[in-house]
């Protein structure tokens, strides 16, 4: 990336020196992220019990019971405080007094098949397809790329994209209205790296102020920021800034983008599509690993110091919730995600935590439902996009029993694949995962 003028060096160094480790302000919002109309929520107003609302906090949003250290709540309301000392309040959400006192929903997504064609079972429905990363040219900035030998190169991007290709000919076949989020391999937003320095900068002091490091970790997710050597200071800062810039370009700018583009148009179902890895090592010279692992994420698991301390993310927590997508996402996980363990036949991921029971190291995941591959995590895709989001993470791009189908291509019928017939793995994976809406509409 190119040299940044001096000033946005200064800047940065002054912050990092300068500020101690201080908790974050009141009223404080995440890079990049607008400033929450609460008042939007207010569409709310009793549409939910005090039982619902706390049996939801506490099962998927924040198993940690995080959430009620910026909330009162008591027989007939809960309010939402921007503190911890809860002296600024936010938004106050009156409760129905019961089931049949509840006011209706100001947002109906559709959750049953409309159609009686039973040759279009998924007519009358629109579904959002968000194939993960961006590709092309910015595939190996977004390090979703690696290349072994003379092997073809391993790009998530076009993977995800050749999976949601397939996934959308046969949604369509079933008579639904496909939405895209992103096609191609060009970014959906109009901001590039270059343009968020400034926003980087802010980023990494924000950061600065959750902890006690040196130098600080990069604000998008608690990233680590790469190794520098200390001995030139501002070619070390500079090169924070510009990693902070590339995230918060990739992982923060085109998201957004994406799920304004993509809730504009109010899909009843959104699907997110990627391919998982392990550690590949050295990007040079990558490691296979052995076994792949599916999994399925429902929001939720919010997070009492990454991210509550945001109110943007209070915002949109309590947005998922009333909305009551959290039913049908494990509805929808569930369903998708047996039918890709059934079809692929890779186990599920595995954390070292009980079913059902928080990590005691992360508070970021949290098993859901009786299948086995499915837990709630926060997102900032299933966050920000409104209605039910199924957001599935694929075979391991780098695990032997997924690589060598993952460079033959894509392909119609079986292909021997180190002495054994298998099918397409994208078409396997794009199957199972129109089986399980198909399912989840309640068309099969």
């Amino acid at each position: 990336m190119p040299f940044r003028p001096f000033s946005h060096l200064f800047c940065l160094t002054l912050l990092s020196l300068a500020l101690p480790a201080l908790p974050v302000s009141a009223g404080q919002t995440s890079p990049l992220a607008p400033k929450p109309d609460w008042s939007t929520l207010n569409a709310y107003q009793k549409t939910i019990t005090k039982r619902e609302f706390t049996r939801l906090i506490n099962e998927i949003y924040t198993p940690d019971k995080a959430f009620w250290t910026y909330a009162k709540i008591d027989d007939d309301k809960v309010t939402l405080y921007s503190d911890l000392a809860k002296t600024e309040p936010l938004f106050t959400l009156q409760f129905a007094p019961d089931i049949n006192s509840q006011a209706p929903l100001p947002s109906v997504y559709k959750t049953k098949a409309v159609s009686t064609d039973p040759e279009k079972p998924l007519k009358g429905l629109k579904i959002a397809l968000d194939p993960g990363h961006i590709g092309g040219d910015w595939a190996q900035l977004e390090a979703r790329y690696f290349k072994i030998g003379k092997d073809p190169s391993v790009e998530e991007a076009k993977l995800n994209l050749i999976t949601c290709e397939i996934l959308a000919e046969k949604l369509k076949a079933d008579g639904a209205e496909v939405i895209w989020a992103k096609r191609g391999y060009e970014p959906v937003t109009r901001l590039r790296p270059d343009d968020l320095h400034n926003e980087a900068i802010a980023a990494l002091s924000l950061a600065k102020t959750n902890g006690s490091q040196t130098d600080p970790p990069s604000f998008v997710f608690g990233l680590k920021l790469p190794q520098v050597s200390k001995r030139n200071s501002t070619k070390a800062t500079q090169s924070r800034i510009d990693y902070e810039a590339a995230l918060l370009f990739y992982r923060v700018a085109e998201i957004r983008a994406r799920a304004e583009l993509v809730n504009k148009q109010k899909p009843d179902l959104t699907i997110c599509v990627h391919y998982n890895a392990d550690d590949w090592g050295d990007p040079d010279k990558p490691t296979l690993t052995n076994q792949s692992r599916l999994i399925i994420f429902v929001n939720g698991c919010y997070e009492k110091k990454a991210e509550l301390t945001y109110d943007d993310y209070k915002y949109d927590l309590m947005r998922k919730l009333l909305d009551r997508t959290a039913v049908q996402e494990m509805k929808g996980c569930a369903l998708v995600g047996q039918e890709m363990l059934d079809t692929l036949k890779y186990p599920a991921e595995v954390y070292p935590d009980m079913p059902g029971v928080v990590l005691k190291d992360s508070p970021s995941i949290h098993h859901v439902t009786d299948v086995p591959s499915v837990y709630a995590r926060d997102l900032m895709a299933n966050r920000l996009y409104h209605g039910p989001v199924i957001y599935c993470e694929g075979p391991y791009m780098n695990a032997r029993d997924a690589y060598y189908r993952i460079i033959a291509g894509d392909y119609l019928g079986t292909k021997n694949i180190h002495g054994e017939e298998v099918p397409s793995i994208y078409r396997q994976y794009a199957t199972s995962v129109e089986q399980g809406v198909l399912k989840y509409f309640g068309t099969k």
